[in-house]
């Protein structure tokens, strides 16, 4: 008992002093449309045109902040589905991360999203503010 009290004791002070030492990553200065290019994966998650479901989408974008997208959904109104040959454009960003994007999904489809960078530019939120009965949310991944 006196054993495992000991290792229990000492895996906490190892993750105490690890917690401690351990520093957050916070990059400076101004985001751009640049600093978000290469690959990215975004899931989302939401009601839309085709009731409650989610989506993946994945793109790398380029300097000015676009790129090709792939994407597959997973809705009660429309089962399985994946598309190619979509966009995904940054088409505002403020210098503190703040901007929209947007994402086709074929002829006459598409969403506008609010987004917040990360300072450390590896994430961004996304939110449907503005489309009619979309109402979507999700997270972007720089992989």
């Amino acid at each position: 008992m006196k054993h495992t009290a000991r290792i229990a004791g000492l895996a906490f002070l190892g993750l105490v002093v690890a917690i401690s030492l351990a520093k957050l990553s916070s990059a400076t200065g101004t985001i751009n449309k640049g600093d978000l290019s290469g690959p990215w994966q975004v899931t989302l998650y939401g009601q839309g045109g085709c009731g409650v479901g989610t989506t993946q989408a994945n793109f790398t974008l380029n300097t000015a902040g676009v790129g090709t997208a792939t994407s597959k959904s997973h809705s009660v109104g429309c089962g399985d589905v994946t598309t190619t040959g979509n966009t995904f454009t940054i088409t505002s960003i403020a210098a503190n991360g703040s901007g929209t994007a947007g994402l086709t999904c074929g002829v006459g489809c598409g969403f506008t999203f609010t987004i917040q960078v990360s300072p450390d530019r590896s994430t961004f939120s996304l939110v449907d503010m503005t489309d009619p009965n979309n109402f979507l949310q999700g997270v972007a991944v720089h992989q």
